[in-house]
Formats: structure tokens, C-alpha cells, sequence
């Protein structure tokens, strides 16, 4: 029981320095705009499963709904491979022009809307995205069902 604990041990951290490894390759800062890293756990059948970005910002914000758009570029690292991706500048959507009662200010996290945020999911590398200063990126794992419908002729 100790060997299998002791063996354990040994492959959890090659797994942690393979990883941290991976990581090296990439540069902590890509046209200014700021290192995020996500790790995902393995799964079984990962073909079943996408990563949901949501970059965006926590204001102070009125009772309008809010959002901002920029374009997520994918890259590779030269000499490696390995994808990586670049948020650009956010800027202001669409809102609505609700007539807001006063004081109904309240902190919130403003989202980023777009088309390619949705990735597939690869636990065998780190999902690094570069965004600009002052934005977060929160995520997201989508799973698919096991149950396929057949569709009706019609």
C-alpha cells in the first residue's frame, strides 16, 4: 500500500511539471495584454465536452442590460505548436435604454459576447488566453448527452 501511495505521488508531480513545463513555453505577456490559464481536468470522453470563455468586467452598472464585444483570436506558438489565443480591446454593445429608478446602481459582471468563444476541450495542454489589463475570464465546461435523436423525414 505504501509503494502504491509513494507510486502515486511520483506521478501526480511528473503530471504537475509536465504541465508547469508546457506552460514555460508560453511568454507571460503578449502585446501587453495579460496571461490567463486554465487547466482542465481529464475527461473520459472529451469529444462529449466544450470550454465556454467569458471574459468581461465587474462595474457599477444601472438596471440597463450590458455587454461587450471582442474578436478572440486563435495563434500558435512558434517552434511548439501549441494554440494559444489573444482577446482584443473590448468594446461598448449593444444596452438598452431603460429609465433606470435611482440608486438601482449595483455591482456586476459585464460579459464579452461573440461567436468564438466556445473551444473544444483538450485537458492534454493548457488553455491559455491572453486578455487586456483589467478584464477577467471566467469559464465554462459543456457537456454533450450520450443519447442521440433521430431526426424525422418530413
Amino acid at each position: 500500500m505504501a509503494l502504491r501511495c509513494t507510486l502515486f505521488a511520483a506521478l501526480y508531480w511528473v503530471a504537475a511539471l509536465a504541465a508547469a513545463a508546457d506552460l514555460d513555453a508560453f511568454p507571460h505577456t503578449v502585446d501587453g495584454k495579460l496571461r490567463q490559464v486554465i487547466q482542465l481536468p481529464k475527461a473520459v470522453d472529451e469529444s462529449r465536452f466544450m470550454v465556454e470563455l467569458v471574459p468581461g468586467k465587474t462595474e457599477l452598472v444601472d438596471c440597463n442590460l450590458r455587454s461587450y464585444t471582442a474578436p478572440l483570436k486563435r495563434a500558435t506558438l512558434d517552434g511548439w505548436g501549441y494554440p494559444y489565443f489573444v482577446l482584443s480591446e473590448l468594446t461598448p454593445g449593444p444596452t438598452t435604454l431603460k429609465a433606470c429608478p435611482p440608486g438601482s446602481e449595483r455591482r456586476r459582471f459585464v460579459r464579452v459576447r461573440g461567436d468564438d468563444l466556445l473551444l473544444p476541450y483538450n485537458s492534454r495542454l493548457p488553455l491559455v488566453v491572453y486578455v487586456p489589463d483589467g478584464v477577467q475570464l471566467k469559464y465554462r465546461v459543456w457537456r454533450a448527452d450520450k443519447n442521440l435523436s433521430d431526426a424525422r423525414s418530413e
